[in-house]
């Protein structure tokens, strides 16, 4: 037995499949309407499809937001002076004073070892001079004992009992490092205070070092 709907239009009972005649025949002009296939239900909506692309696109701007921050903590960290220390050098070649350069530390020709260079601020060496006063510069941005060589190094010099900063040692002579007044072994670890006075020295008349003192 044929199925029978109602005409939604007339109220008239019409077997379902001569429902669209119906429609077409007595109903003309409201026929369109009714014949339109309905849309499914439970569709998504176009606001739903690009849901899921919105979040994504709002956490990667969360996520670069962090980034961002995280690296612009990094490089105030690094930038940040944690130890400031100021000892003073003097070179001393057979009476005569040796000038110690500005910008050891900052000039391509005067910073030869940059072994250090990690704890440095600015760009800078952590061991550096800014004019040629003597005063060594401990700008460093973390704590540490830093040295008489490892100054030496950055510069591009040396001390040992042969030479004091390229300048020979003599038969008879000696090479001599004076710590507040006090002279102490080349062997020894001169670690940087502030308000240290170091004198490198190769003393006149062949004198030793603890004449001197």
């Amino acid at each position: 037995m044929s199925e029978v709907d109602i005409c939604p239009i007339c109220g008239e009972p019409i077997k379902r499949k001569n429902l669209k005649r119906h429609f077409g025949k007595v109903h003309p002009k409201r026929a369109s309407s009714f014949l339109q296939p309905k849309p499914e239900t439970g569709s998504p909506k176009k606001g739903r499809i690009r849901r899921p692309r919105r979040i994504l696109f709002y956490a990667l701007i969360g996520i670069s937001i962090i980034l961002v921050s995280v690296a612009a903590t990094e490089v105030v960290s690094v930038n940040t002076i944690r130890m400031h220390v100021h000892p003073q050098l003097s070179i001393l070649i057979r009476g005569a004073s040796e000038t110690v350069p500005a910008n050891i530390g900052i000039d391509r020709d005067l910073w030869r070892d940059h072994s250090l260079a990690r704890f440095g601020v600015n760009g800078l060496s952590p061991l550096l001079t800014r004019d040629s006063s003597g005063t060594i510069h401990v700008e460093s941005n973390t704590v540490r004992d830093f040295t008489l060589y490892e100054f030496l190094s950055v510069w591009g010099e040396s001390m040992d009992y042969s030479q004091v900063v390229g300048n020979p040692v003599q038969p008879g002579e000696s090479a001599c490092i004076f710590v507040d007044e006090q002279s102490i072994s080349l062997s020894s670890e001169v670690v940087f205070v502030d308000q240290q006075k170091i004198i490198l020295e190769i003393p006149s008349n062949s004198q030793p070092c603890s004449a001197i003192s």
